[in-house]
């Protein structure tokens, strides 16, 4: 049974993809496939040392260790590759994030749970979350007292003191 990819590097043992036989990473001895990744570890780092994009080693790095094309490339394919995961983690009743075994009554696993709780938790003690909170309160509160002129004066203004 084959993989139904074009792969040069299938790791299942069970592939009878043509690629995987004929190709010539495969066919190496464990010392050329060492001196292999040491070489393109050692071309990375150069590009890296010289500025330029780690994947292409033409242009300039502007997103972390890559050129906005590669990068914008790399989201793409990141994006594919997990929104269907995520698909099937959702039918399947497992965790949207990681595709663990869920908390009963929640959409998530434990871990991804916590992180949750722990940003709310941020989001609700930053200051300009409690300033926020101010300035809607005072904004009911007028415009519940009833008074209109005042109500549409005091809705622009940004910081309302209690």
């Amino acid at each position: 049974m084959g993989c139904n990819k074009d792969c040069l590097r299938c790791k299942k043992e069970y592939c009878t993809n043509v690629y995987r036989e004929s190709s010539r990473y495969c066919n190496r001895s464990e010392a050329q496939k060492q001196y292999q990744r040491d070489y393109q570890k050692r071309r990375r780092e150069e590009a890296k040392a010289n500025g330029l994009c780690i994947v292409c080693r033409k242009k300039p790095r502007l997103y972390g260790s890559k050129c906005y094309e590669c990068y914008i490339r790399q989201k793409r394919h990141d994006r594919a590759k997990y929104d269907g995961n995520r698909e099937r983690w959702k039918q399947a009743g497992k965790c949207y994030f990681c595709g663990n075994d869920v908390i009963p009554g929640k959409k998530v696993c434990a871990r991804h749970y916590e992180v949750y709780v722990r940003n709310i938790k941020n989001c609700n003690d930053h200051p300009n979350t409690i300033k926020a909170r101010r300035r809607a309160r005072n904004e009911l509160q007028i415009l519940w007292s009833g008074n209109k002129k005042c109500a549409s004066v005091q809705t622009h203004k940004t910081d309302i003191v209690p």
